[in-house]
């Protein structure tokens, strides 16, 4: 039985390798890698964003000014960690759809739609603020974000699905 480690060394070794299976461990094991690292690193920014909040004007005086400059680098590095697993994830996310007895090629809508959610997610996010209005409309916003949030626990109930081939190892 394999461990969690080798499941998360098997999927960067399978960096790219689109063929063969993956069986359901394997996924979740890297799914579960890929959100930790990710939550740790946001959730670093986030409590140092809080902190910073805190400090005053956003100025050279301030003692916690470094602070903005550290958040900023905590986001690339959390912007290439994804960079970093966006193929092997597309990858072992394949592998187990078709261990699962699925065709492979059904990945493609909720990777179209999670692409598509940029624009919407960014009228969102800038709603409150005070710029020119967004071209969409705040309710069509959070019905396509809603819709996509759907289609992705969808798959995820997908890829839950018990093998369906047998594997001789």
């Amino acid at each position: 039985m394999k461990t969690f480690w080798s499941h998360v060394k098997t999927c960067i070794s399978k960096y790219v390798n689109f063929s063969g299976n993956a069986t359901r461990s394997e996924f979740w094991s890297w799914a579960l890698f890929v959100a930790v690292v990710s939550g740790v690193l946001f959730g670093a920014a986030v409590i140092l964003a809080f902190i910073r909040s805190f400090a005053g004007p956003d100025t050279v005086s301030n003692p916690l000014y470094w602070l903005s400059s550290v958040i900023f680098y905590i986001f690339m590095i959390l912007g290439l960690f994804f960079l970093f697993c966006l193929l092997p994830t597309l990858a072992v996310t394949v592998r187990r759809l078709r261990d699962a007895g699925y065709h492979p090629w059904i990945i493609i809508f909720p990777v179209l739609l999670l692409i598509g959610s940029w624009y919407p997610a960014l009228v969102v996010a800038l709603s409150g603020m005070n710029t020119t209005p967004p071209e969409i409309p705040l309710p069509y916003c959070f019905a396509y974000l809603t819709f996509t949030a759907l289609v992705c626990l969808l798959y995820a109930v997908l890829l839950f699905r018990k093998t369906k081939y047998v594997v001789n190892m």
